[in-house]
């Protein structure tokens, strides 16, 4: 049994029980290690609870094909999330308007379309935040 493949199978099942309104992707100006990475994701989901705004954000981290910059995959829901995203990244001067990409989030598709797959790589960062 391909156990990476199960694993994928079985977070894409779980994340498609949410109502995602967007898919986002994110690829930063300047080289961004793994820590840093972490630590943008982390001060982005503290800005929307100090905001209290009503949020499902998942999050992947994987590197770029360069093997030590890295990149992110989102999945949105919440009313306003997509414009804190991008103020709190250009406010920390870490992307222009070609580095952020949002896509009307399918279902059709599943989550596992859009971020399961990342899961299990080696060297990835994931994490999920919800405050509905």
């Amino acid at each position: 049994m391909n156990y990476n493949k199960e694993i994928n199978r079985e977070y894409g099942q779980w994340l498609s029980t949410f109502k995602w309104d967007l898919f986002s992707t994110i690829t930063y100006k300047h080289d961004i290690n793994r820590r840093r990475n972490r630590q943008i994701m982390t001060g982005f989901i503290h800005r929307l609870e100090k905001q209290h705004l009503p949020h499902v954000v998942f999050w992947v981290m994987e590197y770029t094909s360069n093997g030590y910059q890295t990149h992110n995959h989102l999945l949105i829901e919440g009313e306003g999330v997509q414009y804190e995203l991008d103020k709190y990244l250009k406010e920390k001067n870490l992307v222009n308007e070609r580095n952020v990409k949002h896509l009307a989030y399918n279902g059709s598709l599943g989550a596992s379309h859009y971020v399961s797959k990342f899961i299990t790589l080696e060297n990835i960062e994931y994490d999920i935040s919800s405050n509905k």
